[in-house]
Parts: C-alpha cells; structure tokens; sequence
C-alpha cells in the first residue's frame, strides 16, 4: 500500500497556539508584520558612531598611537597638527572666499 503524499503547506501557523492547516487572519499577519518593523528601528537606532580612525590605515593608525603614547598629544591634536601643516605648507587651498564662507560656517557650529 502505497504512503499518501502530505502537501507542505498544509502544516503553515504562526505559532503553537494556531491549529495545523489553518492560514493567519489579517491581524496576526499585520501584528508580526509591525512586531519586524519595530525591532529594524530598535536596532538601527543602537548603532554606534565609527571613530574616524578607522578609516587610516593600519600603519597610520598605528604611527598616531605610537605618537600619542609617546606624549606627544592625543590623537586629535596629532591629526589637527597634520592637517593644519598639510594646508599650510604642502597644498595651501587657493579659493580664499570658500574657505571663509567654511570657516565661518563651522565658527558658528562651535558655539
């Protein structure tokens, strides 16, 4: 005697409380469908901010931690030193009315 082939969804539920062969009404489709949302906006909302570190290299980043450890400033005051001795010296920026426009941008961010 030959075994009668069960078809796959007829075991569909959402849970143990459902009976087997049963498909979900609305409200329960609609209350998992808000329970998934909820927790995608509870986890991005836990995301931490990337330290701009990261984004160096690996031998730059450890030259800033040799340098920090060495006394010579935490790693921002390295940093800013850097970039104020990069557009001082090695490539000054030309557009003088940019910059301003920038600088007083940021000035009044600060305060």
């Amino acid at each position: 005697m030959a075994k009668k082939k069960r078809s796959r969804t007829s075991d569909f539920s959402l849970g143990k409380e459902k009976k087997s062969g049963s498909l979900p009404t609305v409200e329960e489709i609609n209350s998992v469908v808000a329970k998934a949302t909820d927790q995608e906006k509870t986890d991005s909302q836990k995301k931490k901010r990337i330290p701009f570190t990261t984004a160096l290299s690996p031998q730059n980043r450890a030259l800033l931690e040799t340098a920090s450890h060495e006394g010579r400033g935490g790693v921002a005051d390295i940093l800013n030193l850097a970039i104020q001795h990069y557009f001082e010296q090695v490539a000054p920026i030309k557009n003088s009315e940019m910059k301003k426009i920038f600088l007083k941008i940021y000035e009044s961010k600060s305060k």
